[in-house]
């Protein structure tokens, strides 16, 4: 059995140890797919931080994340609802957000290409996310292409897809496609007209663009983190208002058991403070999913782009843009180490 994370003693506060102790009440996590294909490079990563190569018949678990190096492509089954094609230099996981009370599947694409089939659907209908958008399935097949800059394109061979980027959603039908970019709402839907799109040419195109304004790039990127960062101090309030209450209620406990005896104690506990206690552990749940969305953005887009105008600004010394680039770079990490670092854990990062 798998070892819960347990967080880095340096950033520990009293709202994560709390956040620890109520997720670690909820049930063990479940098989959300297994490997049915497997060709070249294909790699696991668990959320403990180990990494192990990937065999046919290994089933994947919440948060667990599949890396396929240059000639590696993975198969994974879902429930027999689901095949999910992973692509050559792609980072994909299954994830969970609690919705409205109900589990919620997300799919991340961080980086590379992944096609989607849906046999059926049942339930909450997953959601299919890239660092720069989200996606609800009302089909069957589809693909998701995530740029190393942040952009996303989405394209559907047959069915119902809706693509949604700072709160603006476009409906994509068989034979249709559209692009994000980090940070800005769904560009104009496209035709496909039966071709094929590659996607080591789309994401080198995005990467020219960007290069040729990284400025206007890495803004798109900090609205992105933004975003991002407001879920997460959203539920951080949440959170608190929460243990407030569940303080309160245990207090209660203690003088009900006292005054009226074990009997009353354990129905205020099973009716009034259980319940509370287990509202705690989803909002916790909710925050982690969302910083570590956050930090996806961080390592596969804006670690690539630093690297890519650091690289350009040793051939031209007297280019000014590294200079803007940085400033507008180091304010959003200090965003990150501000905001989402108290939220991960060594084995995160």
């Amino acid at each position: 059995m798998r070892k819960h994370p347990v967080f880095s003693p340096r950033r520990l506060s009293v709202l994560v140890v709390l956040g620890l102790f109520f997720a670690a009440a909820l049930p063990s996590a479940a098989q959300v797919a297994s490997i049915d294909y497997l060709q070249g490079w294909v790699d696991l990563r668990y959320p403990s931080g180990d990494v192990v190569e990937a065999m046919i018949g290994d089933e994947l678990e919440k948060d667990d994340t599949v890396i396929t190096g240059d000639d590696g492509t993975a198969t994974l089954a879902r429930q027999g609802a689901a095949e999910i094609v992973i692509n050559p230099n792609t980072v994909f996981s299954i994830r969970e957000i609690d919705s409205g009370g109900q589990k919620e599947t997300i799919m991340h694409t961080a980086l590379g290409s992944v096609k989607f089939k849906f046999m059926r659907l049942f339930g909450i209908e997953p959601k299919i996310s890239t660092p720069s958008s989200v996606a609800g399935v009302r089909g069957t097949e589809f693909t998701v292409y995530a740029g190393d800059e942040g952009s996303a394109l989405f394209t559907v061979d047959s069915g119902e897809v809706m693509v949604t980027s700072q709160g603006i959603p476009v409906v994509l039908y068989e034979g249709e496609g559209v692009e994000v970019k980090a940070g800005r709402a769904p560009g104009e839907k496209f035709e496909l007209k039966g071709r094929p799109i590659d996607y080591s040419s789309w994401a080198d195109e995005k990467q020219a663009e960007f290069s040729a304004d990284p400025i206007a790039g890495l803004r798109g990127i900090e609205r992105q983190m933004d975003g991002y960062i407001r879920e997460v101090e959203n539920l951080e309030y949440a959170f608190a208002e929460n243990n407030v209450l569940y303080e309160d209620l245990k207090k209660q406990f203690n003088e009900i058991k006292e005054n009226l005896g074990d009997e009353e104690a354990t129905k205020f506990l099973q009716e009034k403070v259980t319940p509370v206690g287990h509202q705690e552990s989803i909002i916790f749940s909710n925050l982690r999913y969302f910083a570590l969305t956050a930090f996806s953005l961080k390592r596969y887009v804006m670690a690539s782009q630093f690297s890519l105008i650091k690289a350009q600004s040793l051939v031209n010394k007297n280019d000014e843009t590294f200079k803007d680039f940085m400033a507008i770079y180091d304010r959003i990490i200090l965003k990150i180490e501000d905001r989402i670092f108290n939220f991960l854990v060594q084995n995160d990062i």
